[in-house]
């Protein structure tokens, strides 16, 4: 069927369709600077009800510059043709899918909805809270997220590991960072492994703790800790699974 660009300033016959993501400021404000050197019509698209589906960014520029909106209207489209359109515009992150299924959940039990709770609560990073909660990493598990899929395995053992994670703080300040809480929850499957332990020997040693690009060197560096004063030494197992890792979305 041909769609027909059609141009207005009537800019309150829009609005936003539930599901999709938030306003990004920063995102905005660059478009609002650039139609503001050189505006170039680039058509959002609606659909029968003028609930924008893709170009919320662009409908707010103009709004704001008070520019001419171009639209097109669609009458087949859903959240899922949004989320794939915008993948050329500007991709989606971890907070935006989150934001998306969140709204889409009609309870506060909802795994987005959990997720969206715990990464808030114990202040680490969305792919993290999203690997402690799935109890996965990996593309299979970061396909199931994407797709509205992702599951709550076992929330008490990931609260708890959050809670022992949280407790680190005070002697480790990169805590939060990516590669760290890979390698310690790698290590935390180890059944040799004691928190209580760790924690005593972080309290004491922490300055010979240092920073690393990747969970295997963190790995090295945690067991020279936990080891620190031990007579019997212990050799982790570096769990491959847990520390391949994958490629991140953008924040």
């Amino acid at each position: 069927m041909k769609k027909t660009i059609k141009v207005t300033k009537n800019y309150e016959q829009f609005s936003y369709i539930k599901g999709n993501r938030i306003i990004n400021t920063n995102h905005l404000n660059k478009i609002v600077k650039s139609m503001e050197g050189k505006y170039v019509p680039n058509p959002i698209i609606v659909n029968g009800n003028y609930e924008i589906l893709d170009g919320q960014h662009r409908f707010e520029a103009c709004k704001e510059l008070g520019l001419p909106l171009y639209y097109m209207m669609t009458d087949g489209w859903n959240l899922d043709d949004v989320r794939t359109a915008n993948i050329i515009v500007r991709k989606w992150s971890y907070a935006d899918y989150i934001y998306s299924y969140k709204s889409l959940e009609k309870t506060d039990t909802g795994p987005y909805t959990i997720l969206d709770w715990f990464i808030r609560k114990y202040e680490i990073p969305n792919e993290c809270g999203l690997q402690i909660l799935s109890n996965a990493v990996g593309r299979t598990a970061l396909e199931k997220f994407k797709a509205g899929k992702f599951e709550v395995q076992n929330l008490q053992k990931a609260t708890s590991f959050a809670n022992f994670l949280f407790k680190i703080k005070p002697y480790w300040q990169s805590y939060r960072k990516r590669a760290f809480i890979t390698a310690i929850r790698s290590m935390d499957e180890d059944a040799r492994f004691n928190r209580t332990t760790f924690l005593e020997r972080i309290a004491r040693h922490s300055m010979k703790m240092r920073e690393c690009t990747n969970a295997l060197d963190y790995m090295d560096v945690i067991e020279y800790v936990y080891n620190c004063g031990s007579r019997d030494k212990i050799r982790f197992d570096r769990g491959e699974h847990w520390t391949k890792g994958y490629k991140p979305l953008r924040h």
